[in-house]
């Protein structure tokens, strides 16, 4: 994928997540591009959270990109969510899916996942695995039960 296809996807993700907040009557607020792992301010008037939101878009990825640096969890307030969402690049598609997950929760799965398969070779070459790169993918994590946070928006708040 192109850096401007996956920028414009990260985009629209945040905008489709900030909608959908709208819909269900929280207020929310995406953030500026500088706010450090925040994408969106979401309060229902009584609590406010912070929510990082990951886009991939399902005909091109098969997982969500989290990043290269160690993934930190039991550090961080139970205020901190990710938004995974999925969607197409057909624009004719317009199914959009959403997982919303307590930040802690995927990076303590992903990371230990991760620390795990650096553990094994690369099936081609039998060398070392060294990619700091960090991935969730649904199918990898079936200890999560990725389909208790689908579309739970109720998680929030």
């Amino acid at each position: 994928m192109n850096p401007e296809a996956k920028i414009l996807s990260g985009i629209a993700g945040e905008y489709f997540v900030a909608g959908e907040l709208s819909r269900r009557g929280y207020i929310a607020s995406i953030t500026l591009r500088n706010t450090a792992h925040i994408d969106l301010l979401a309060s229902n008037g009584k609590k406010a959270i912070n929510i990082q939101v990951k886009t991939r878009r399902t005909d091109k990825a098969k997982g969500w990109e989290l990043g290269s640096k160690p993934l930190e969890y039991n550090k961080s307030k139970g205020d901190i969510f990710y938004v995974l969402v999925e969607i197409h690049s057909d624009p004719n598609n317009k199914e959009v899916g959403y997982y919303i997950i307590p930040k802690n929760t995927l990076n303590e799965h992903v990371e230990k996942g991760h620390l795990y398969w650096l553990q094994g070779k690369n099936k081609i070459t039998g060398r070392e695995r060294k990619s700091k790169r960090r991935y969730f993918r649904k199918e990898e994590h079936p200890a999560l039960n990725i389909e208790k946070y689908k579309d739970n928006w109720d998680i929030l708040f």
